[in-house]
């Protein structure tokens, strides 16, 4: 188990002063994963000491969506949803949280939740998560494009200003800037082009990640205590543990008995995505996914066609060209979003995934 390092003993607050004074950005107040050690990989059937509700309607939601929920009324209840909103996206075994971070502003108005099983990791994502809500207007540190697009965008500005480049005035707290904070007072519309999304998919400046949290839990013991039946919209498997020995497969994520509940939560037109660079993971979940009769693949036309037509499952968002816009951006995240994605393309490798559509109960 990996412990986040002292840094009280290099003249260093526990909790940066930067980040709680809402200067957070990816120099002075975002987390860095030097102090979050924590080991690659987790035994999910040897954690038991966690922390889940009795059953969904028991969840306390409002300490990770403090805009969309309000803390329980009582002990014992679960807690007051404001907007008629539920948890619709799920990414299990989330990381470092590169997916859930980079779908969060294409549907501002769909809570997403990353479900992590080790501490630091969590830990991680959710000091992540805090920093970027603290800076509204600020890019993912660890998406390395954004932070381009943040820069360069930071140097055209000042350029059409007349100003000198940053590099060459004095750092001073009131004149050092991040890249985040041009990002956040450029125009409307011009946001998105500096995280290099289009406009049109992008909520309004200011946008402050509301709607993405990351939970501490196993998901292959307790994923109907925290979601309903049929509650779901999307749910991910993205670079899973391949546990490669004959006698762990038993760990891994994707099987036919996890996958009667994966149907359970997630909802009819919903749909569940997988990818990874080990070939034979890939044949081992698209040989279970596919012998489960509530699962259907989508081919790579009906991916690239997904959200044209309304009955994709996501509330709030019907078919549209626009729609599909965000679709093909959600498949973009799959494929490079995430700190294993980045890793397999640093490497040359290959990846290899797949889409499928949760089909209705047979009646």
């Amino acid at each position: 188990m990996g412990r986040k390092k002292n840094q009280h003993a290099k003249g260093e607050e526990l909790e940066d002063t930067s980040l709680l004074a809402g200067a957070a950005d990816h120099e002075t107040g975002m987390p860095r994963k030097r102090f979050y050690r924590q080991r690659a990989h987790a035994n999910p059937l040897s954690i038991h000491h966690l922390e889940y509700p009795l059953s969904p309607d028991k969840m306390d939601w409002s300490t990770h969506f403090p805009t969309f929920f309000q803390p329980p009324p009582a002990e014992g209840q679960g807690s007051v949803n404001l907007k008629g909103k539920k948890v619709e996206f799920a990414d299990v075994g989330c990381g470092f949280g590169g997916l859930s971070i980079a779908l969060a502003p294409l549907f501002p108005e769909t809570p997403m939740l990353g479900l992590e099983i080790r501490v630091q990791v969590t830990q991680y994502v959710s000091d992540k998560i805090r920093a970027l809500r603290l800076n509204p207007g600020s890019v993912d540190p660890d998406n390395a494009e954004d932070v381009a697009a943040a820069a360069k965008a930071e140097k055209e500005a000042e350029k059409e200003a007349g100003h000198e480049p940053a590099a060459k005035r004095q750092k001073t707290s009131a004149q050092g800037k991040s890249a985040q904070k041009q990002a956040a007072e450029l125009p409307e519309g011009e946001v998105a082009k500096v995280r290099g999304v289009k406009p049109e998919l992008m909520p309004p400046n200011g946008y402050a990640y509301g709607n993405v949290s990351v939970l501490r839990a196993n998901a292959m013991k307790f994923l109907p205590n925290f979601f309903e039946k049929g509650q779901l919209s999307k749910l991910f498997f993205l670079f899973p543990d391949p546990h490669f020995k004959a006698r762990k497969h038993k760990a891994r994520i994707i099987s036919p008995t996890l996958l009667a509940e994966y149907a359970y939560v997630l909802r009819p037109g919903g749909l569940l995505y997988t990818i990874t660079d080990v070939p034979d993971l890939h044949i081992w979940m698209t040989g279970h996914i596919g012998k489960f009769p509530l699962f259907e693949r989508l081919t790579q036309e009906e991916i690239d066609n997904l959200g044209r037509e309304s009955g994709e499952g996501v509330e709030g968002y019907e078919g549209s060209e626009l729609q599909n816009e965000r679709e093909r951006a959600v498949m973009e995240a799959v494929r490079r979003k995430t700190e294993e994605g980045r890793k397999v393309e640093r490497n040359q490798g290959g990846k290899e995934w797949s889409v499928w559509r949760r089909l209705p109960d047979p009646q």
